[in-house]
């Protein structure tokens, strides 16, 4: 889905109201949180914590955590969720790829759909690495490209490449080999972990107009579109995808599966 988009096109976060796919997403974070099986007082970095989901449910598992996150507006978010319902957490805006923590500071990282959107792969991960402790373990989420989601996502991702002129694909989180090379490469040892998420939506038209008016990556790319002139081919385009993949005909429900890879240090 959202990780496999292939412009280079930089994203600002804090773009519309990702609250709403945040929502959405909510049951991912509660995965990755149960597969981290915190214990009482465990530091715990959530790396591009968007509105706090993951950050939020491991603080009231226990941990001490830190949500992090380069949009400002995400992290004012995250903050007044955790005011709201009194919840010590701390949220920093930063840098993935240059973390702003000293070495081995974390027992644990979490990351759901944030990590994977970083531009440097390997630094990333070398700093997700970097501060976690040398028995600790970090779990990430990333889409597997299948279902009508990722299928609706790659419509809108290969107009914009051809608006652009500047699509390249992305890194491969969800294939174990190209993974695994990674986590290799930075001297991490990993597992994976498969989920499927469900969406719920009116209709596919209602899903696709939400989409366009709030997430992030519409609101990015729309300028791009329209100065080619393919907006409304490929708006079509991307909702006869919704339609054929719809599950409920009085309402819109799809299905989209996803990995969480957990990753330790390679044990000496």
């Amino acid at each position: 889905m959202d990780d496999q988009v292939t412009s280079n096109t930089t994203i600002d976060w804090g773009l519309g109201r990702y609250e709403r796919t945040a929502e959405e997403l909510e049951p991912v974070a509660e995965h990755v949180v149960s597969l981290a099986d915190l214990k009482h007082g465990e530091r715990v970095l959530d790396l591009a914590t968007g509105t706090g989901n993951a950050a939020l449910l491991a603080a009231r598992a226990g941990g001490v955590v830190t949500g992090l996150d380069a949009a400002s507006r995400l992290i004012d978010v995250a903050r007044g969720r955790a005011a709201d319902e009194g919840t010590p957490t701390t949220f920093v805006v930063g840098d993935v790829q240059a973390l702003p923590f000293s070495d081995a500071d974390f027992d644990v990282a979490l990351s759901v759909f944030g990590l994977v959107f970083a531009p440097d792969v390997d630094r990333s991960f070398a700093e997700m690495m970097r501060v976690l402790r040398p028995d600790g373990r970090a779990l990430c989420s990333a889409w597997i490209p299948a279902g009508p989601l990722d299928a609706m996502v790659s419509v809108f991702a290969r107009a914009m490449a051809a608006a652009t002129g500047a699509g390249s694909p992305r890194f491969a989180w969800h294939d174990p080999q190209a993974v695994s090379e990674l986590a290799a490469r930075n001297g991490a040892e990993i597992r994976f972990h498969d989920g499927e998420l469900r969406i719920l939506a009116e209709s596919p038209e209602a899903y696709l107009t939400a989409s366009e008016q709030l997430h992030p990556l519409s609101i990015a790319w729309r300028g791009a579109l329209e100065q080619a002139g393919t907006v409304a081919a490929v708006r079509e385009e991307a909702l006869a995808v919704l339609r054929e993949g719809n599950e409920d005909p009085s309402a819109f429900r799809v299905r989209s599966p996803y990995r969480v890879i957990e990753v330790r240090h390679r044990q000496r």
